[in-house]
């Protein structure tokens, strides 16, 4: 027989998705194991593991070194050098180091350590707002038709949807003087925007549908008990009418339209207004939408950014404002919450 002998100095350390700092001593990676691992783990001072639990795996954790407090199901513990605890599969625990030096934790897993058994269950975000037009829902369709048969009324030539698309996002008097600045400076700001409204009305509806994996997302954020909000520079009415008609409404704690923002986006003010009243720290808060605009209000807000690449947005401007996350998907916020 074989024997299998290692030392930990041989190991390298690294982070797992709890954050805490490992070093294999026996396991998958080293080591013909088939039944359990052993590894150290290592908290630094003022620091703590992410809130995490593993489906399959049993754990015992064995105190070398260091003390702190080990919440397991949310219910705190004090732990010493030389205490062991054990944390049966499907048990959440988070270890938060309150001592002065490095704290030293053996883990054995039976079976063995892996990251895909790992399951962070740490409230990261406490608050998302996101932009609808584009980011929830394709609603281009309608705003193209509607923009055309105006182009018509107007005798202008018509519009195509790409064009549409990077006009949108700053609210419907910017959009209708980029468009027609002709009839807009003839007729002005409030005219246009009636006409604009009347036949939208009877448009809206064009060629909408709900962006795929957005109903799986929504519900899955609601259940972590994160609260949403949607913060649109549409008229609120046509926002709730489309949410409702998508049957996403009972997802959403609020609907922010133009004219209940005091400043539109890309100011920030509906973000540090939602941020204010849900009492909504700028990390436990995320901005998710698909245009620069949408990034430019979280950055100026001091959020997390999401951008959506599958919406209206003009890249030059997003990638030189940098948000942190660029999905092409919805769905992937799950990974990020």
């Amino acid at each position: 027989m074989k024997i299998t002998k290692k030392n930990i100095k041989a190991s390298k350390p690294f982070i797992t998705k709890d954050t805490s700092i490992i070093r294999s001593i026996l396991d998958l990676s080293n080591a013909p194991v088939k039944k359990q691992s052993l590894a150290e783990a290592v908290v630094k001072p003022g620091k703590s593991t992410e809130e995490h639990l593993h489906e399959k795996t049993e754990e015992i954790y064995y105190f070398v070194q260091g003390k702190g407090i080990l919440t397991i199901n949310n219910q705190p513990s004090t732990v010493n050098t030389g205490d062991a605890v054990l944390l049966p599969p499907g048990t959440s625990h988070k270890f938060i180091n309150t001592g002065k030096k490095a704290a030293k934790i053996l883990c054995c897993c039976a079976p063995p350590y892996s990251h895909k058994d790992t399951v962070i269950t740490e409230q990261k975000y406490k608050m998302i707002i996101f932009d609808f037009d584009g980011t929830l829902a394709d609603t281009l369709g309608g705003i193209l038709a509607t923009a055309n048969i105006m182009a018509k009324i107007f005798k202008t030539k018509p519009y195509t949807r790409k064009k549409i698309a990077l006009t949108i996002g700053t609210g419907l008097d910017s959009f209708l003087n980029g468009l027609f600045p002709a009839e807009y400076r003839r007729r002005g700001a409030a005219e246009m925007i009636k006409i604009y409204r009347k036949i939208y009305d009877g448009e809206f509806k064009a060629g909408l549908k709900v962006f795929p994996g957005v109903a799986d997302t929504l519900k899955y954020l609601k259940n972590k008990g994160i609260k949403m909000i949607i913060v649109s520079n549409k008229l609120k009415r046509y926002v709730e009418d489309i949410v409702k008609l998508l049957k996403l409404d009972s997802y959403f704690e609020e609907v922010m339209g133009s004219a209940e923002q005091k400043l539109m986006k890309p100011h920030p003010w509906a973000i540090g207004y939602y941020m204010k009243k849900y009492k909504a720290a700028k990390h436990e808060t995320m901005m998710v939408g698909d245009s620069q605009y949408d990034v430019e209000a979280g950055k100026r807000a001091g959020v997390v950014t999401v951008f959506l690449s599958h919406g209206y947005a003009d890249m030059k401007i997003v990638n030189r404002l940098k948000p942190e996350y660029y999905l092409d998907s919805i769905k992937k916020i799950k990974g990020i919450v």
